[in-house]
């Protein structure tokens, strides 16, 4: 089985299942300040990002780009399907507060709804009522 060459830069914080979305600094000096920051947290390739549900980790590097990687299972292989892993990816987890914000600011009520594809899959849209 090929490694997974992906260069994951979102992730959730805290469990699987977060809404709480997070973006890892590409830089090795901004890398230090984000884990000195998050402290104690634990990242997820959450299942609203479309991923596997697995924890993560943050890879430093400096001569290339930092990114989260999967933790290495010795016991089992993990297969992640996620299709988006770049900055972009998580912006429907940061939409979905902001604009459910912006509603109750402007007192009309509204509800959100990550939508999902046919197939199960998070689509990445945010249906807003």
């Amino acid at each position: 089985m090929a490694l997974d060459r992906r260069r994951v830069q979102t992730a959730v914080i805290g469990h699987a299942d977060s809404e709480l979305p997070v973006v890892l600094p590409m830089e090795a000096i901004e890398l230090d300040d984000f884990r000195a920051r998050h402290t104690g947290q634990t990242y997820w390739c959450g299942v609203w990002l479309g991923g596997c549900g697995q924890q993560l980790t943050t890879k430093l590097y400096t001569d290339r780009a930092c990114h989260f990687a999967h933790h290495p299972h010795t016991t089992t292989v993990s297969v992640c399907l996620r299709k988006a892993s770049g900055v972009s990816s998580a912006d429907h987890l940061y939409i979905k507060p902001d604009m459910l914000r912006w509603f109750a600011e402007q007192d009309i009520p509204a509800t959100a709804e990550i939508q999902r594809t046919a197939d199960g899959t998070v689509g990445g849209s945010v249906l807003f009522t």
